[in-house]
């Protein structure tokens, strides 16, 4: 009887555990961002859309060749909760704001990448979560209220 009650106990917390576990294997990689690359480019902030599960930056980036045309830029960041704890809320970017942002960019060339940080017209820095290369760096470089 005992031995059952252990069989059904072990049986239970492996199903637990492998239901838990199955939304963080879910989860998309980084293999389309280019890690062993960093780029930078400067503009002004089309939107940000504020929702998991990543929050995405678009930015206008004026051409090189053709300074009054424009390449619209997507910039991939981390889930909303990540963020808020490094100090990001809905507010901290709005249409219209010039930008740099610094970013590892699409292996495919597109326009955009995975963001790493963006510094805004008053020098404020905003440093990104997730991407190819960040393992466990945001919770080190949290500040996370106690």
């Amino acid at each position: 009887m005992l031995f059952r009650q252990l069989l059904h106990s072990l049986i239970l917390a492996v199903l637990v555990a492998a239901s838990t576990a199955s939304p963080l294997l879910a989860h998309h990689s980084y293999l389309m961002f280019d890690g062993s690359r960093t780029m930078t480019v400067s503009g002004t902030v089309a939107k940000v859309e504020w929702m998991n599960p990543h929050v995405y930056v678009w930015v206008y980036v004026p051409k090189p060749a053709a300074p009054t045309k424009y390449d619209l830029y997507a910039f991939e960041n981390g889930s909303i909760n990540v963020l808020t704890r490094l100090g990001w809320s809905r507010s901290s970017f709005a249409a219209g704001d010039k930008v740099t942002v610094e970013f590892h960019p699409l292996k495919d060339g597109r326009t955009g990448g995975h963001l790493t940080q963006v510094t805004d017209a008053k020098g404020r820095v905003m440093k990104g979560a997730g991407g190819p290369n960040d393992r466990n760096l945001v919770i080190k470089d949290a500040q996370v209220p106690r």
